[in-house]
């Protein structure tokens, strides 16, 4: 009798973990957070904008808690790789030697935490033979910490102007990718970067 009651519990202890991990998965993000962050992404897009026409490069952060700082600078021959883990002295003598605003810095930093955005970079592709560059900012789309729901990440892409080739229609129409306003579309991916 007592083997049967055990086995009940663990059943039922099973069913309740499992009914409340898909109950805890947090609602994703969606066009809604665009709208209720649109100013402050734009601002975000700007700074880096701003950043980028310096010295090309990528940003974001390598933990969940939002602590740490990555940044991945571009020049035409070398990739460099600053993160704050590891020496926080580094990245700024690589701010200083590219020629980076850093009160720009500083306020792109805050809010890419504020916005709690784990990376954001530039993405080039060939369109009628002529080269398009977009940008794009990441954000986990789901709680995490929950072991039956898998790591997606929410993914903001801003176009420099209408993309009219049919692999990109394909790619709206399959829904791959979500028009949220005129040249500002959202996916959700399997990887942040």
């Amino acid at each position: 009798m007592r083997r049967k009651n055990f086995n009940t519990y663990c059943w039922f202890l099973a069913y309740v973990c499992l009914a409340l991990s898909c109950a805890s998965a947090s609602k994703r993000k969606s066009d809604q957070y665009y709208f209720a962050n649109k100013e402050a992404l734009h601002d975000l897009k700007s700074a880096y904008d701003l950043l980028y026409d310096q010295q090309a490069f990528s940003a974001g952060f390598t933990d969940k808690s939002f602590r740490y700082y990555l940044m991945e600078v571009n020049t035409d021959t070398i990739r460099y790789i600053y993160d704050t883990e590891r020496s926080e002295a580094q990245l700024i003598s690589s701010i200083a030697r590219f020629g980076y605003d850093t009160a720009l810095i500083r306020k792109f930093s805050r809010q890419l935490l504020e916005l709690k955005c784990l990376w954001i970079s530039k993405a080039s592709f060939y369109e009628n033979g002529r080269k398009e560059t977009v940008t794009y900012l990441s954000f986990r789309s789901a709680s995490s910490g929950n072991v039956f729901v898998e790591n997606k990440y929410f993914i903001l892409v801003f176009l420099p102007k209408a993309i009219l080739s049919e692999e990109f229609k394909k790619r709206i129409k399959k829904g791959d990718l979500v028009r949220i306003e005129e040249d500002v579309y959202f996916t959700i991916g399997n990887k942040f970067r």
